[in-house]
C-alpha cells in the first residue's frame, strides 16, 4: 500500500508540475509577517497538532500520539520553506542541510518529500492519507483544510507558525 501511495505521489507530482508550473508564492513585499497554514486532506481526522509534534513530523521522528503522518515540504530555499524551517525546526537552510546529512550518515530516517509546486502539494495532501504540509491561508482549497497548531488557526492571535522578513 505504501509503495502504491508513493507511486501515486510521483505520478501526480510529475503531471501537475508539467501542467501547473506554479512557483511558490513570494514573500510579502512590505515585509509583514507571513502565516503558514498547516494542512491535511479534508477527510483527515487530525484537527490539532502541537508545535513540538509538528517539528517531530518534519524531522521524520515518530510522533508521541502514534499518528502516521507524511510530511511534504516546499523546495529548499523558497521563502515559505525557509520561514517554516526557521519557525518550526529552529534552523536556517544550511543547518537543515547539515541535519539531514547527519541523519543519513547515522542511518536514520530521511528528509520529508519535497513537492515542486503549490498545486502538487495541495493535490497530494488531498489524495494521500496521512499527508501533511503547509501553505499560506489564501492558498487553501476546498480539498484541504487548515488544522490548529497548539489550538490556534492562522487567523488567531498568538498563532506561532509565522515568519517575517
Amino acid at each position: 500500500m505504501a509503495k502504491r501511495a508513493w507511486r501515486v505521489l510521483a505520478v501526480l507530482g510529475s503531471a501537475v508540475a508539467a501542467l501547473a508550473g506554479g512557483a511558490p508564492a513570494p514573500v510579502n513585499a512590505a515585509g509583514e509577517e507571513v502565516a503558514l497554514a498547516i494542512i491535511v486532506g479534508r477527510n483527515s481526522k487530525l484537527t490539532n497538532i502541537s508545535l513540538s509534534e509538528l517539528r517531530q513530523v518534519f524531522q521524520s521522528d515518530k510522533v508521541p500520539s502514534g499518528e502516521r503522518l507524511i510530511a511534504l515540504n516546499h523546495p529548499p530555499k523558497t521563502a515559505d520553506r525557509v520561514g517554516f524551517d526557521q519557525v518550526v525546526l529552529g534552523m536556517d537552510p544550511e543547518a537543515v542541510g547539515r541535519f539531514w546529512i547527519a541523519r543519513k550518515v547515522h542511518g536514520e530516517a530521511g528528509a520529508p518529500r519535497t513537492v515542486a509546486t503549490l498545486g502538487t502539494l495541495r493535490r497530494v495532501v488531498e489524495k494521500l492519507p496521512g499527508a501533511i504540509g503547509y501553505i499560506r491561508p489564501g492558498q487553501l482549497s476546498s480539498q484541504v483544510r487548515a488544522i490548529r497548531v497548539d489550538g490556534k488557526l492562522p487567523e488567531d492571535p498568538g498563532y506561532r507558525v509565522r515568519y517575517g522578513r
